[in-house]
């Protein structure tokens, strides 16, 4: 009875680890229950391309800078455009036929846009390694950076749980309509927006860990914009969607 329970704790626990694993594999651009021969084959391009800038371009931030930029351009105007109201999210649905298939199509590019969007922050900050934080002793540092980058992580991941990968990339502004209730547990429960708040803590560990300007910059420029994008499109959305929850 013992080893069964045991068992079955420990199948549980497996269960759990590979369900979050689906999670950060989902939240870092590829959703592995909507794969496609495409998708897959797009995703490890996008990963062969930043295991080459790391390997042959590692000290290269004019490069970093312009990929940066390239891509917070197109992942913060593909937000603004396709999801406002009357936005290219009509579009996509008419092209392919039917929403599920638009939402598909919209879903595929933003997790291109999530993955090279952070690989580029990542990538800004380990090509401009500076001396901002020279004062403080390396070990104390690594704590502080990991610290940071735990938090920010583990708050991100457990949002996303919460409102589910869907909503994580924002299938309820696509659709134009409420897929769930508004969620006011875990993270939401203290914070208004862990996402594009504490959630983008691992940004500035990873600027802070290199001491770069250009890293930080970088963390703060993208976490502006997609604060923009929350208060002049999704912060509307919610209110005009799901306002009968809130109130």
């Amino acid at each position: 009875m013992e080893k069964m329970a045991n068992k079955n704790t420990l199948h549980n626990l497996l269960k759990e680890i590979y369900h979050y694993f689906i999670i950060l594999i989902s939240m870092a651009g590829f959703v592995p229950k909507n794969a496609t021969t495409s998708r897959v084959i797009v995703m490890a391009i996008s990963l062969s391309f930043a295991i080459y800038l790391g390997n042959f371009h590692p000290n290269n931030s004019d490069l970093a800078i312009f990929y940066f930029l390239f891509s917070e351009v197109f992942y913060v105007g593909f937000l603004m455009f396709v999801l406002s109201k009357n936005g290219l999210r009509l579009w996509f649905i008419r092209k392919w036929g039917n929403e599920n298939n638009g939402y598909l199509t919209y879903e595929a590019i933003l997790g291109f846009l999530f993955f090279h969007n952070a690989i580029s922050i990542g990538y800004i900050a380990s090509s401009s390694p500076d001396s901002l934080f020279q004062f403080v002793h390396k070990d104390f540092l690594a704590v502080i950076v990991s610290i940071m980058f735990i938090i920010g992580l583990t708050i991100k991941i457990s949002a996303a749980k919460i409102v589910t990968i869907e909503i994580y990339y924002l299938k309820d502004m696509f659709l134009g309509k409420k897929i769930s209730d508004f969620v006011v547990t875990g993270p939401y429960k203290y914070l208004s927006n862990p996402m594009y708040g504490i959630g983008q803590l691992q940004a500035y560990a990873t600027a802070i860990w290199y001491g770069s300007k250009y890293g930080l910059m970088a963390a703060i420029l993208n976490q502006v914009l997609i604060f923009t994008f929350y208060y002049l499109v999704e912060k509307k959305f919610i209110q005009r969607v799901y306002q009968k929850t809130i109130l």
